[in-house]
């Protein structure tokens, strides 16, 4: 994709891509926590995604009721 920002879907291929390295057990502790550092980083930008959708929908609601 060429996309500079990342959609919810790259994050979420990248999470599961760091969560499967650091449950391997093969990284040193040095890069177990870079990936982990970059996981958390991920977790929060897929939050504010979820959020945004979340109040998205309640407006939509809102504005049919």
């Amino acid at each position: 994709m060429t996309s500079t920002k990342e959609n919810y879907r790259e994050l979420r291929e990248e999470l599961d891509n760091i969560l499967v390295r650091l449950q391997s057990g093969d990284l040193d502790i040095e890069d177990a926590t870079s990936q982990y550092e970059r996981a958390t980083k991920i977790v929060d930008k897929l939050e504010a995604y979820i959020t945004t959708a979340e109040n998205k929908i309640a407006k939509v609601k809102k504005a049919n009721n």
